[in-house]
């Protein structure tokens, strides 16, 4: 207890956990008699002193809560959990505020804001997860955001379908690439609206791939706005000027039939002030250069 789940994940990765005296992966079941051999884990003590973990500056937005869900507004730069140089996490901070069973249903990308839900009990996080897991319209679950891209966009609405792979960056950071040998992804693009250099975009994600809308934009030469990772950094440096500091991409509506209920569920989250902010300032560019 106290050892984050991400670090146990990946220790579990790189074979230091062994079931029978074999390699095992995060799925694997455990059965009566199995011999599993765990490497020593050291707890800091920061771990379990739950003043010194607690951010005071860390308040979400609640916008639903039950018995078996919470889903909050989370803000950009915190990490959803905790792991390698991840001093502060969202589901760290909750724990510390509320007793009980509390894991994560999908994650977000430290720099994007917006929807986050969480599961209260298990039974509601198996059945969540096993519906993002689909890869098709059935699943029940609709995950909206709103992004900014670097390029004017053609055209109406598009699917992108490139398969991604999951790659290590020169320093050692998760990324993916575009490749015929990644996993199948699928994201809907939707122009709200066009700037001189920018597009305001609508996206509704059919796949649940890491860095997924990120990853699909850079494919076709439209990087997020503020993208350190896929964008480029003589127009993040412009942003920069234009108050953008962080990428321009916000969960904005998620819409599912509750796990229990059966009732349908739909959340929305305005556009932060930060990222509004910039979107004025680019539209006051775009209304000075056309006159």
């Amino acid at each position: 207890k106290g050892v984050p789940k991400s670090h146990i994940y990946r220790i579990v990765r790189d074979g230091q956990v062994r079931v029978n005296g074999g390699r095992s992966r995060p799925s694997t079941r455990i059965s009566s008699g199995d011999k599993v051999r765990i490497p020593p884990l050291r707890v800091s003590n920061s771990a379990n002193s739950s003043g010194e973990n607690r951010n005071p500056s860390f308040r979400p937005n609640f916008l639903f809560e039950d018995h078996d869900l919470l889903i909050i507004e989370k803000p950009s730069g915190i990490a959803v959990h905790g792991g390698t140089g991840q001093h502060v996490s969202v589901i760290e901070q909750l724990r510390l505020t509320t007793s009980g069973f509390l894991e994560l249903v999908h994650r977000l990308d430290k720099e994007t804001s917006g929807i986050l839900m969480l599961a209260k009990n298990m039974e509601a996080l198996r059945q969540m997860h096993t519906r993002l897991r689909r890869v098709d319209s059935q699943s029940g679950i609709k995950k909206s955001y709103q992004a900014l891209l670097a390029g004017r966009w053609q055209g109406e609405q598009r699917t992108l379908s490139q398969r991604l792979e999951t790659v290590r960056g020169r320093s050692g950071e998760k990324r993916s690439r575009v490749t015929s040998n990644g996993r199948e992804a699928r994201s809907v693009f939707t122009p709200l609206e066009l700037l001189k250099d920018y597009s305001l975009m609508h996206v509704e994600l059919m796949t649940g791939r890491l860095h997924q809308i990120r990853a699909h934009a850079h494919g076709i030469g439209m990087p997020v706005a503020g993208d350190r990772i896929y964008g480029e950094r003589d127009q993040n440096r412009h942003l920069r000027k234009l108050g953008l500091r962080r990428q321009f991409l916000h969960a904005s509506r998620i819409s599912f039939s509750h796990p229990r209920t059966g009732k349908k569920v739909d959340v929305q989250s305005a556009v932060p002030d930060d990222l509004m902010s910039v979107l004025v300032n680019l539209r006051s560019q775009n209304e000075n250069g056309s006159t």
